[in-house]
């Protein structure tokens, strides 16, 4: 079946696509309700299921209207940050070939933790873009967009969430207007303390007198021109961690309004370069130094070194296993979290002896409990899993199979099927 899309009058281009569309939609189920109750009295014999099939086909066939050439500034588009994750690993806990596996699939596309000049790039290490999206449909928007810009800049994140994450900000965020480029501008951070800009390009991109990153439309998709912040968020920001977001920005030349919804990052902080040795990983293996896990300081790694004498020194009594007494590796802390776990009043000596508070030590043992075992087996794959005639070997180091190399091909089955 085959439906040519209809032409919106002249007229109408001025009203808000979302807005048309949604009056569109309302008339077609009023009339697709009205309809089917006639046609139901005029042919009883006639099923409902047929009638609903017959609807639901044609609607799935219904194109978009054809809006012709639309003035820039009347586009409805939101950018959005994407990225293309780099990691083989898939985030299903029950599965057998990715359990042992660091490297997940991304969830969100900013990392939690940048240091100072970092490029920002996402976890598995894939480069972050910037996409242009209709909001009417969600696909990329890959028209022009003649004497568009977009801005790049840092927000105080605490700032954003209290000002735009309630319902009154998401509906200020909505609405846009004055109100809400007012509301953002109270949140932008552009300078560091030493009076530079705040965000800088490693491959020279053009920022305007504030310190702004500017960078040229290209069709729906653009690529972070290696992006680094030049100051850690705790130099600038108040609080335990204080949060930076990164926001992009549609502008026109001649600083007429559109309606391209900006898009804001997650949140994450930025350290200084000093506490690079310190680096934790998300998922830890269970052979690294307890010192990977979060809220691992110095002392605290020393009193777990020989957790009976911090404790006889402290006046307590742990009573615990001679094997949890001296905790040197994530898996050790990890069976030492699930020992305090089902023990309330030991985690609570656990807590008060090694300084850390509920919420630092739940998010150290939840941590543990991410920690992966090292996992060297080498996995199979097999043309035809019911004979297991003919198959490939493929090397797996720490968990991660090496797809692109297969080490031979057999024609006797190697290793059982996974």
């Amino acid at each position: 079946m085959s439906i040519a899309p209809v032409k919106v009058p002249r007229e109408l281009l001025a009203v808000q696509q979302t807005v048309l569309e949604e009056y569109v939609r309302n008339r077609l189920l009023q009339f697709i309700r009205g309809f089917g109750t006639r046609v139901l009295q005029l042919a009883p014999d006639l099923h409902p299921t047929l009638l609903d099939r017959a609807v639901r086909d044609v609607l799935e066939v219904l194109p978009q209207p054809d809006y012709g050439l639309v003035p820039v500034d009347m586009l409805e588009l939101q950018l959005v940050f994407r990225h293309d994750c780099l990691a083989l690993g898939c985030n299903e806990p029950q599965c057998v070939l990715c359990q042992h596996n660091s490297q997940r699939r991304c969830a969100v596309n900013f990392c939690k933790k940048y240091l100072v000049n970092d490029r920002m790039v996402a976890r598995c290490g894939a480069g972050i873009r910037v996409e242009v999206v209709d909001r009417a449909n969600g696909k990329v928007f890959d028209g022009e967009l003649p004497d568009v810009f977009l801005e790049l800049f840092i927000l105080d994140g605490a700032q954003y969430d209290q000002r735009f994450l309630g319902e009154t900000g998401r509906a200020l965020l909505a609405a846009g207007g004055e109100g809400a480029d007012a509301e953002l501008e109270a949140c932008t951070l552009l300078h560091n303390n030493k009076g530079a800009p705040l965000i800088t390009s490693l491959t020279g991109c053009r920022a305007d007198e504030q310190g702004r990153l500017l960078l040229q439309t290209q069709g729906g998709r653009l690529v972070l021109p290696d992006v680094t912040v030049t100051d850690s968020s705790e130099a600038l920001l108040s609080g335990r961690k204080p949060p930076f977001r990164l926001v992009a920005r549609a502008k026109h030349s001649d600083g007429r309004r559109l309606r391209i919804r900006h898009a804001v990052s997650e949140p994450f902080v930025v350290a200084t370069r000093r506490v690079r040795a310190s680096h934790k990983v998300e998922i830890p293996n269970m052979d690294d130094a307890v010192s990977k896990l979060d809220h691992m300081g110095r002392e605290t790694v020393r009193k777990l070194a020989d957790l009976g004498s911090a404790a006889s020194q402290a006046g307590l009594s742990l009573g615990l296993e001679p094997e949890l007494l001296r905790i040197e590796k994530v898996g050790e802390f990890k069976a030492l979290a699930l020992r305090a776990e089902a023990d309330g009043h030991l985690r609570q000596q656990l807590q008060a002896l090694l300084k850390l508070p509920k919420d630092k030590w739940e998010e150290a043992a939840e941590h543990a409990k991410r920690a992966v075992v090292p996992d060297s087996r080498m996995r199979a794959w097999y043309a035809d899993i019911s004979t297991l005639e003919l198959g490939l070997l493929f090397p797996c180091r720490l968990g991660l199979v090496d797809l692109k190399r297969p080490e031979g091909e057999r024609a006797a089955p190697c290793l059982p099927a996974w």
